[in-house]
């Protein structure tokens, strides 16, 4: 294949593909990780692009850029496709798809990520560290280890239906390329959180075999492909603790209603396995912690001492959020009104505690889908942050607790998501499997804890026990605020999950 630049109005005419911008604008906006959900897009407009295969099929780099009627505009990484109308290919990856009528001649356009054929032309750039010129910038691909990268003959391309900012992709046996979509301005959360762990010597990561970065003027380099070694016998954490859960319904079912005490001895005595994971993950994240917190003098990475000012803004963000979601016209939302002073009374306690500790960089959005089990343990995936929150947000220092209220409060997503697949959320059986659901919440929860703890010991990175309790659950009240948010714009059968744990939280 051949790869090369030209203006973008040449590329898209040379291809038929004049007047596209429309469809890539509707196509974006049903993604996952377009974050455009509850948003009305005003335009779309291809601001780079590279042909990179003439034919056979024709595939083209392009950053498409979307502006939205909020003024904000968010640049993507969205690789295309042109195949016959017909091809076999609209019928394996139909996810893939951009409809979009264009006369005389049809052609079937699509994401070229959903394409075996364009993620092999990747792993190729990669190995051969090719530097392309696109229409307004540089694609430079490096492989520290060509050899590494072999994979010989590509035996499959799988690409993971997880809830991602990115779309990932497992190739064979060896290898797993992520593919990031929206493409920001400033360094790289991403890149400088693997690099700044791996140079500490932490080792629950995949290891990196190379990446794509592109480069426009005076820009940072902005990650659009990252490949990683491919982890044998891996599991999700997601997927590890609704296998827990399904087998605690189950048995909870033949049970029926029982007190808290019962509810709690049948997870002690059914979920030993899942609760040891939790004591090891805590271990991990807390290794992770400390990592970040030696981050080399004057650099990014540098930790800074806790002070009255952070606490005061923690408290003042959190409040707004909240009056962000209320001011929303959503009846979902009169039960948290509610209550709404005594979820601001959870935020106000940290106007009144001792700063102690570190602000350092954090993980930013780490949940049990970005976490993998593996033979020798736990492995983290994923460093781009919480999606919705801006570049600059995900990189400023903050208290590592802000991770450890992200991962409680997965404890408790993830019971919620297993009654999900069994019944409807208002139903009499949820009811019932509700406080199992909480039981193994709160189990997995201590035990995440209690490991986090021992294993940062007496090093000063969080407050003292007391502060730190009632920071971590201020944090764990903002991250259900969020999910609300969230779950509004995507999936709003799912509100009562974060809602039932606020309205939970202001009766205790």
């Amino acid at each position: 294949m051949s790869a090369h630049a030209g203006s973008i109005s040449a590329i898209l005419s040379d291809h038929r593909l004049e007047g596209c911008e429309g469809a890539l604008g509707a196509y974006i906006a049903r993604q996952r990780w377009g974050g455009a959900q509850g948003r009305t897009i005003r335009t779309t407009t291809i601001v780079d692009a590279a042909v990179v295969s003439e034919r056979d099929p024709v595939l083209i780099h392009t950053l498409t850029a979307v502006t939205f009627t909020d003024g904000r505009t968010t640049r993507y990484a969205l690789p295309l496709g042109v195949r016959p109308v017909g091809d076999p290919l609209t019928e394996r990856a139909p996810d893939f798809m951009i409809p979009w009528a264009q006369a005389p001649d049809p052609i079937a356009l699509y994401d070229a990520v959903g394409d075996s054929t364009y993620i092999e032309w990747l792993l190729e750039a990669v190995r051969g560290q090719l530097v392309l010129q696109t229409s307004s910038g540089t694609l430079r691909f490096s492989c520290p280890d060509p050899a590494a990268l072999d994979t010989g003959s590509i035996s499959s391309v799988r690409h993971l239906r997880v809830e991602q900012s990115n779309t990932s992709v497992e190739v064979g046996d060896a290898i797993f390329l992520k593919h990031l979509r929206r493409v920001e301005t400033g360094p790289s959360q991403e890149l400088e959180m693997s690099d700044a762990l791996e140079a500490a010597g932490f080792t629950h990561l995949a290891p990196m075999l190379g990446r794509a970065v592109w480069e426009s003027g005076g820009e940072p380099p902005a990650p659009l492909v990252l490949v990683q070694r491919f982890l044998h016998n891996s599991t999700e954490g997601w997927a590890l603790a609704l296998t827990s859960l399904r087998d605690l319904y189950a048995n909870a079912e033949s049970v029926g209603q029982a007190d808290p005490a019962e509810r709690r001895a049948m997870v002690d005595d059914q979920d030993a396995a899942f609760l040891a994971e939790s004591m090891r993950l805590g271990k991990v994240i807390a290794e992770m912690h400390r990592a970040l917190a030696a981050g080399a003098p004057e650099t990014d990475m540098a930790p800074a001492p806790m002070t009255e000012a952070s606490l005061n803004t923690w408290a003042n963000t959190m409040t707004r959020e909240l009056d962000e979601l209320l001011a929303r016209d959503e009846p979902s939302l009169d039960p948290l009104i509610q209550v709404r002073k005594a979820v601001v009374a959870r935020f106000d306690q940290l106007r009144g505690l001792s700063p102690g500790g570190l602000l350092t960089r954090i993980h930013g959005d780490l949940h049990l889908g970005q976490l993998l089990r593996i033979d020798t343990g736990w492995v983290i995936l994923d460093f781009e942050g919480e999606p919705d929150r801006t570049p600059a947000e995900r990189r400023e220092l903050s208290t590592p607790l802000r991770d450890v209220a992200a991962i409680l409060r997965s404890f408790d997503y993830a019971a919620a998501a297993a009654i999900v697949e069994r019944t409807a959320l208002d139903s009499a059986e949820a009811d019932m499997l509700h406080g199992y659901g909480e039981a193994w919440a709160d189990a997995n929860r201590d035990a995440f804890w209690s490991a986090y703890l021992e294993t940062i010991g007496s090093r000063p990175i969080l407050p003292a026990p007391g502060p730190s309790l009632v920071l971590r659950r201020a944090f764990e009240v903002q991250k259900a605020v969020y999910e609300i948010g969230y779950e509004l714009g995507h999936r709003p059968s799912w509100v009562p999950i974060p809602l039932r744990f606020l309205l939970r939280g202001t009766n205790q």
